[in-house]
């Protein structure tokens, strides 16, 4: 079985783009709810991108996030204008961005959160991080400092994208951004908030069930990893992101996208070549 994407790549001639245009509420691609369709043309040209939404195909709109701690954004690549799409979508409430390094799960899941709270749709952006250390590399040991002191080392991916540390304790302080540990999450009702998780590789089925649990009124839970990068046996055998994308795919509330290739630089890109 062909793994699941969140979109399918489809080729057409001219007949069959005729076709496709003249009855898009049929379901001609097979595809899941909120599943994505990029359309190429025979010469290997993206011509389109649709979205099927249980009942028609609709077109994927050309989003750009301005905002002034991430100044503007555009999507680099399909992949990416697809998640700039599914991250604005009011009816998907559990949103899951996977990929390599540097594919910018992060800068574009951040960039989104930050500007949907900052027009007001959403409260606060919560941060949530299952705090786990790299594989085969020596633990620091206990942290010193506050709560916020020992989880910063693990929100800076949020600190890279809104301007670092001194920006985050400014949304803090302001209250559009709360820094949590997984671990004190059970019992929560977390209301009009994106409940957001870096690295979530690094999270079992029950960790994900558990965020799962917490969503309440208007909020929404934004996940994102990358497979490759489990740090623990525990993950790789358990591993909550791709369990939930598997049991997911199809809700009419889930919305997922796999990010195919490296965006942070020429020289981040060169790290698969040493697999």
């Amino acid at each position: 079985m062909d793994e699941y994407r969140g979109f399918q790549e489809i080729m057409c001639d001219d007949s069959r783009l005729n076709d496709f245009y003249g009855n898009r509420n049929d379901n001609i691609f097979d595809c899941l709810q909120n599943e994505y369709v990029l359309i190429y043309d025979i010469e290997g040209q993206v011509k389109d991108f649709y979205q099927w939404n249980g009942s028609t195909y609709v077109p994927v709109a050309y989003k750009a996030i301005k905002n002034s701690y991430t100044g503007n954004i555009k999507p680099r690549n399909p992949q990416q204008r697809l998640a700039m799409d599914l991250l604005y979508n009011d009816d998907i409430t559990v949103k899951i961005l996977s990929g390599c390094f540097g594919s910018g799960k992060d800068y574009l899941m951040a960039s989104a959160a930050l500007d949907l709270v900052l027009q007001g749709k959403y409260d606060r952006i919560m941060w949530v991080r299952n705090n786990v250390e790299v594989k085969n590399s020596k633990p620091l040991g206990f942290l010193p400092g506050d709560a916020f002191d020992k989880l910063l080392p693990f929100a800076m991916p949020l600190a890279d994208h809104v301007g670092g540390v001194d920006g985050l304790e400014s949304l803090m302080d302001e209250g559009k951004v709360e820094v949590e540990h997984l671990g004190f999450i059970r019992g929560r009702d977390i209301k009009h908030t994106i409940i957001m998780c870096s690295e979530a590789e690094n999270m079992t089925k029950e960790h994900v069930q558990l965020l799962l649990g917490r969503v309440g009124d208007g909020s929404a839970l934004w996940l994102n990893g990358d497979y490759k990068q489990t740090d623990h046996k525990t993950f790789a055998e358990n591993n909550g992101l791709m369990i939930a994308v598997d049991r997911l795919k199809g809700h009419k509330r889930f919305g997922y996208v796999k990010f195919l290739k490296t965006e942070r630089s020429e020289t981040a890109a060169m790290a698969d070549l040493l697999d």
